[in-house]
């Protein structure tokens, strides 16, 4: 039981994150954000362009290499594919977008590579498994990330070469903290669904825009 006296000292925004998001969530479709326009890659499916690259830089914990298994903190690139786009709603005091993705396992050759010409190279079918570790968890706060497109390598086919993007101007249309939201409006979803079981979800459209 908290003291009365100590919670009335707390910033608002900690009560409101202590209690936890509502019991539904949203999922959105493009989500424009640091000067990127996102789109989820099911959304661009069948276009030519390409939104759906995702890059952040985090410190991460790893060995020093094969030889020394020593554990050091390190900045890591990670990249992936945005896959879902889901809005917490915190009882209307705030919102807080996250975006889902299967990340490369750069912490390893097997994943990330560079070229002759210094570029960086990914393979897509090693990334970090799912699990109960912090690291293994596939959502990331949207405002963490920047845009990156990838490019089929013709010589190795399983491996894709990375363009990083340079953010767009973006005009104050009277949103907060830059952060644009593009909804294609549905339905809201139960929490624990979207997490526990978001790749067979079924989505169902509202027949007005929210």
């Amino acid at each position: 039981m908290i003291n009365p006296g100590i919670w009335s000292t707390v910033a608002n925004d900690l009560k409101y994150l202590s209690q936890g998001p509502t019991p539904h969530a949203r999922r959105i479709y493009a989500f424009n954000v640091n000067g990127f326009k996102f789109r989820t890659k099911s959304q661009e499916h069948g276009l030519k362009t390409q939104n759906y690259g995702v890059f952040l830089t985090s410190s991460t914990s790893c060995v020093a290499s094969g030889a020394n298994q020593n554990i050091r903190q390190v900045n890591l690139a990670y990249y992936d594919k945005l896959e879902d786009i889901i809005e917490l709603n915190y009882y209307g005091h705030f919102k807080v977008t996250l975006f889902k993705c299967k990340w490369t396992d750069t912490t390893r050759d097997r994943g990330l590579r560079k070229d002759l010409w210094g570029f960086n190279c990914i393979n897509f079918s090693r990334l970090i498994p799912m699990g109960d570790r912090e690291e293994h968890d596939p959502h990331i706060e949207a405002s963490q990330v920047e845009m990156v497109y990838y490019i089929d390598d013709e010589v190795n086919k399983d491996w894709s070469i990375v363009v990083h993007l340079k953010p767009r101007d973006l005009y104050d249309m009277g949103e907060e903290d830059g952060e644009v939201c593009e909804v294609e409006s549905c339905r809201q979803q139960d929490l624990n669904e979207l997490f526990s079981n978001s790749d067979q979800l079924s989505l169902f459209k509202d027949d007005k825009d929210e």
